[in-house]
């Protein structure tokens, strides 16, 4: 077996020379970078020319994407470093950050092992941020509009649908399940929003008949006029659930891109599509996998959520 010299003085190989640079961490965790936009590429190639011919190093650019592609570098100077890290900021500032399921094995204790799992928690606690951000607004109604037509919901839980431009209530809406709770709109706003004990709640022995814990918080985020705050406490209590598998950049029924999450119970799998920009469910597919139901999917897409004063 041959023995690999490209050591520094440090001792690290090559490899790990060429990842020792700030923002190393936060690339290898993000997955892959969408492409930016011209202008914004523009001018991070110019800061990056910049900067490769202060440092003497040659640059080309890369086949088909107008990135700049380094010459291999031996070893590592706190410039070159530098540089590099320039390379990473300008990647991550610059594109919108996707998360992609890698597969790759599990490291050993300690490391980023399980990476499905550990990348689908990152992207949920990520997206709680973008959840948390959202402006607080309010309304006589919430409003959904899906793939199946515009639906209203009251403060009092009536519910309303739209058919041919005329309102017809159906009566009303059952609460939401979570946990060993049953919510109604007014205790959406005494519920925790405290993602440890939002998770507590929804890891309680389940009821019969009871849906699971992560169709449980999906339903919530989709369907109800939750806050923000509340929005962003179910997200990371999402991402502490055991099971969460990260499915990466997919496509809703109507073509719009997300992220999508799944999780699996011996009979059924959940499966949301989120907007990493808005926080906001595009999609949310419930399908059974045993069962004598086998092979049923319901599917809910959202076209827009929000408060309204009237109907119609």
């Amino acid at each position: 077996m041959s023995t690999n010299n490209d050591v520094e003085e440090n001792g690290m190989n090559e490899r790990g020379a060429l990842l020792d640079f700030p923002g190393a961490d936060e690339l290898m965790a993000a997955g892959r970078v969408e492409p930016p936009s011209e202008r914004a590429l523009a001018r991070v190639l110019a800061e990056v020319e910049a900067a490769v011919a202060a440092e003497g190093t040659t640059g080309r650019a890369g086949p088909d994407t107008g990135a700049v592609v380094a010459t291999p570098i031996r070893r590592l100077s706190g410039r070159r470093r530098a540089l590099i890290g320039l390379l990473t900021t300008a990647a991550v500032a610059t594109g919108v950050v996707t998360y992609a399921n890698t597969g790759t094995a599990p490291a050993g204790p300690g490391t980023r092992s399980e990476a499905s799992a550990d990348t689908a928690s990152v992207f949920l606690n990520d997206i709680s941020t973008v959840a948390a951000t959202q402006s607080v607004s309010s309304g006589k109604y919430w409003k959904t509009r899906t793939n199946v037509g515009d639906a209203y919901l009251s403060a009092s839980m009536d519910f309303y649908v739209v058919k041919d431009g005329k309102a017809y209530k159906k009566g009303q809406r059952p609460d939401w399940q979570f946990g060993p709770k049953d919510l109604d709109w007014k205790s959406l706003d005494q519920l925790t929003t405290d993602p440890a004990k939002l998770l507590q709640l929804l890891q309680t022995p389940p009821r019969p008949k009871s849906i699971s814990p992560f169709d449980q918080a999906a339903t919530l985020l989709g369907d109800s006029p939750a806050s923000p705050k509340l929005r962003a406490g179910l997200f990371r209590a999402m991402a502490g659930l055991k099971g969460v598998k990260l499915l990466g950049t997919v496509k809703d029924s109507t073509g719009r891109r997300g992220t999508a999450v799944e999780f699996a119970e011996a009979k059924s799998v959940g499966r949301v599509i989120v907007d990493p920009k808005t926080s906001a469910i595009l999609e949310y597919t419930f399908t059974w996998t045993a069962g004598p139901s086998k092979g049923k999917a319901t599917h809910q897409t959202y076209l827009s959520a929000g408060f309204t004063d009237k109907i119609g």
